[in-house]
């Protein structure tokens, strides 16, 4: 039996997100036991607003740090963390030998992770480098008897929060409903991949439609670095680097649809139940993609596609293979717009029913 059972996912956000299902499912069997989060600084707010989690526990991840003597000091301090945890399981859901053995040097009983963290993982699956990432981490904690319980991902947004978001959104002149977009992404602690964004100009072409054809204003949302992006797309109010991490998800739960590109909002919008088109280039949504019936996929599988896997991410710049972009020019605005539509006329029609 299990009584304290702690999951270990250090980066990045949208990675947490998918992992929400397993959670889920890992809670129902195990009603009792406690469980816990441990994740990096960055992306820990996903592990504190999951209502199936009781603590989260939080440390710099060693591959994030430069320096082989740092990054071992780091895992040695990350083994020393769990070690004070007691815990009977690890639920690994990275595929890091070095990750797993940070467990066992932590001292929990059993470590469950894929094969590529044997040993020092005792419980382990084959590692699906084709299987979506939320399946794929629903099969591993399968081996604890522990089924799905549905595939959305999960993230709750408190009271205070919602409060924050509201006065934010009245403070801009939004009282009503309006459509959330997120130009921006392809960020992340020691990685960029700008290939992942569609061109302004026609995020630009979509906000007018929504102003014009849903009389819905545009709010634009991002980092602070995306700030001058997101204005070249016209918004009505351009609220990139105004909100943080932990406000944004309060933010989009407001919004009737979010349109963005592979990147955290479009997690977060689709994790607070928010109608979401994801524009997918480099990266495919039959690995990443929301596994929502209120999420709609916009993709062209060239030649090339996809050329960016999760699970071969390198760190630096990485650019697109065949210097042509093509994947994201080759979307047009129609293609966006045309989902928008659907989704939009669905929930007119469900408001009228």
């Amino acid at each position: 039996m299990y009584n304290r059972i702690a999951f270990l996912k250090l980066c990045c956000p949208g990675d947490l997100l998918f992992t929400t299902p397993a959670v889920r499912a890992v809670k129902k069997r195990f009603p009792d036991a406690r469980l816990i989060y441990i994740a990096g600084t960055y992306s820990s707010f996903v592990a504190e607003h999951n209502p199936n989690i009781d603590e989260t526990v939080i440390f710099n991840p060693p591959f994030e740090i430069s320096g082989r003597l740092k990054g071992a000091r780091a895992a040695w301090n990350g083994a020393r963390v769990i070690s004070s945890l007691g815990l009977d399981l690890v639920i690994s859901f990275h595929r890091s030998r070095g990750v797993a053995t940070m467990a066992r040097l932590g001292g929990a009983r059993n470590v469950l992770s894929f094969e590529t963290a044997k040993p020092p993982a005792d419980l382990s699956i084959r590692f699906d480098p084709h299987k979506h990432e939320i399946l794929r981490y629903l099969d591993l904690v399968g081996v604890l008897g522990a089924p799905p319980d549905g595939f959305t991902m999960q993230y709750e947004v408190n009271e205070s929060e919602a409060a924050e978001a509201l006065g934010i959104l009245k403070g801009h002149g939004i009282s009503g409903q309006f459509a959330a977009i997120a130009p921006g992404g392809g960020e992340n602690p020691g990685a960029i991949m700008h290939i992942k964004r569609w061109p302004a100009y026609r995020f630009k072409e979509v906000a007018a439609h929504l102003r014009k054809a849903h009389q819905l204003p545009v709010v634009a949302v991002g980092s602070m670095s995306e700030r001058k992006l997101a204005d070249e797309i016209s918004p009505d109010v351009n609220l990139a680097g105004e909100t943080s991490f932990h406000i944004l998800p309060a933010i989009l739960q407001r919004a009737s649809i979010l349109i963005g590109n592979d990147s955290g909002p479009l997690y977060l919008a689709s994790a607070v139940g928010v109608r979401t088109v994801g524009i997918y280039g480099p990266s495919s949504p039959k690995l990443v993609g929301p596994l929502s019936d209120r999420h709609r996929p916009l993709i062209r599988e060239i030649w090339c596609h996809p050329c960016y896997h999760p699970q071969g991410t390198t760190r630096g710049n990485i650019e697109c293979p065949s210097g042509t972009w093509a994947c994201m020019l080759t979307l047009q605005a129609k293609d966006i717009i045309t989902a928008v539509d659907e989704l939009l006329a669905g929930a007119k029609t469900a408001i009228g029913s």
